[in-house]
């Protein structure tokens, strides 16, 4: 008879443990309190509200060994709950002080106040590169007396190669901010912000976009209605690559934000930059493209980002699909010279085996949790944490997840008060799947771990929450 998956994962150590104090302070688990402890879930999961394909573990990270499981093994889609694996790669692979950089380079010299060939905007994966960011250059070069720049102006995303999105997502996403392609030079998250200002009832509304040069055209309008009416528009990509179609209405009142994707980001942090460089006095006599820079380029200016961690817990507090997607391209790279999915995913594979977390039936289809084709168990999942608790700087990668009830995407799931503040998630939601994982600082044992996969539950995404609020009520106590 095959032993089953749960016994290869639990037995096999990841490469990376070591002892972490977080990991391992508190009282061991006697015969009894795993048998209390089990007796406890148990009578949550089977009290009728959790369907088939649901799978649950607790894991005591000092030895691996469950606590409780229910379907440890069923390949289920995660959801958002990808985004620890993404994570768990990126962490590993790159090092969480791993800082992206974004340079700007010149093939010819400054000379009286021109830059006397082509400027590139070179980019590695940074997924907070803001417009902001792209101001400050711009001031930089008016500091340093430019006026003019005889070449053009090109984005470099050759790292990542072409821009692009899973081919799994579903094409009614594709318009919206949250599913923007990736790509090593991309502006504010991959999305377009559109502040939609209403005038007096009866009157077009007025419509700013963000960045600059984000768009080439606005046709259409948005009729401003009185007070108190609904908010019915439609902001639509046109045929035409860079019109936007406007319709609908919106009440007197506040301005209201809306966000579409970039659908080309690598072209158009090109256009956007060299808008950006006019606004500031900066003239650009050639044409903008895409191009790989020279190696012989002059550096004009570079922009670090904050540290892997901190991009992190901003992806996880915030569950943004961009972050993730950036994150998934850029280990690709790191590891195989071209951040491509594929690459991403070989990655993942790699540091998912070291973790001892990689059985059958796994699926990987995107970094963010947004595609439907991914499949993860609930004890790889467990793994995966367990080997980041167990890092040498586990402490710091739990506190970096939102404490369930309180922060982020986790602070509407229901949680007891004797819990507050214990536990910390990841969630994770798209349609007819639910997810959440992370970890629980216990009353006397320390450090536990837990996994829920919920698939096409029958009762109500309300019973599920609450039924996992109670577990975890239940698991915090101990």
């Amino acid at each position: 008879m095959t032993p089953p998956i749960r016994a290869t994962l639990s037995e096999r150590k990841p490469e990376t443990e070591l002892a972490n104090g977080a990991a391992l302070s508190g009282a061991q688990w006697s015969a009894a309190d795993r048998a209390a402890f089990a007796g406890g879930i148990r009578a949550i999961v089977n009290d009728g509200t959790f369907p088939v394909s649901t799978g649950v573990v607790f894991l005591d990270p000092r030895s691996g060994r469950p606590l409780y499981e229910h379907g440890p093994d069923i390949p289920l889609v995660p959801a958002s709950t990808m985004k620890l694996v993404v994570a768990a790669a990126a962490l590993r692979t790159l090092g969480s002080a791993h800082r992206f950089t974004t340079r700007l380079v010149a093939t010819g010299p400054l000379r009286g106040g021109v830059i006397e060939g082509d400027v590139y905007l070179v980019g590695s994966g940074d997924p907070e590169l803001s417009s902001h960011d792209l101001n400050e250059a711009a001031l930089a070069l008016t500091r340093a007396g430019v006026r003019l720049i005889s070449g053009g102006v090109y984005a470099d995303g050759s790292e990542f190669g072409a821009d692009g999105v899973s081919s799994t997502w579903s094409s009614e996403d594709l318009i919206y901010g949250w599913a923007a392609p990736a790509s090593a030079v991309c502006i504010d998250n991959g999305a377009i912000q559109f502040t939609v200002t209403p005038a007096a009832s009866g009157q077009p509304a007025s419509v700013d976009v963000q960045p600059p040069g984000a768009i080439d055209r606005l046709d259409g309008s948005i009729a401003t209605v009185a007070f108190g009416a609904d908010t019915e528009l439609r902001i639509d990509p046109a045929p035409t690559d860079g019109t936007y179609l406007l319709s609908g209405q919106i009440p007197e009142g506040v301005p209201q934000k809306f966000w579409r994707s970039l659908s080309h980001p690598t072209p158009r942090a090109a256009i956007i930059l060299t808008t950006i460089l006019r606004r500031h006095g900066i003239a650009v006599a050639g044409p903008t493209g895409v191009a790989t820079a020279p190696r012989a380029a002059q550096l004009l200016w570079t922009h670090r980002s904050r540290p892997l961690t901190a991009i992190v817990k901003k992806m996880w507090f915030d569950s943004d699909n961009h972050y993730a997607e950036q994150l998934l391209r850029a280990v690709g790279y790191a590891t195989r010279g071209l951040g491509t999915p594929k690459n991403g995913f070989a990655a993942e594979r790699d540091v998912l085996d070291r973790m001892a977390a990689d059985p059958p039936g796994v699926r990987l289809a995107d970094g963010s949790g947004l595609s439907p084709d991914n499949r993860v168990t609930a004890l790889m999942l467990g793994s995966v944490l367990r080997s980041l608790a167990l890092g040498t700087n586990g402490e710091q990668i739990i506190s970096l997840l939102p404490r369930v009830g309180i922060d982020g995407t986790v602070r509407a799931h229901p949680i007891g008060a004797a819990a507050t503040g214990r536990v910390y998630g990841k969630s994770g939601y798209i349609e007819g799947v639910s997810g959440l994982a992370g970890y629980i600082k216990t009353a006397h044992h320390g450090l536990l771990i837990y996994v829920f996969l919920v698939n096409d539950w029958t009762t109500s995404l309300d019973a599920v929450w609450a039924a996992e609020g109670r577990m975890l009520d239940e698991a915090s106590r101990w």
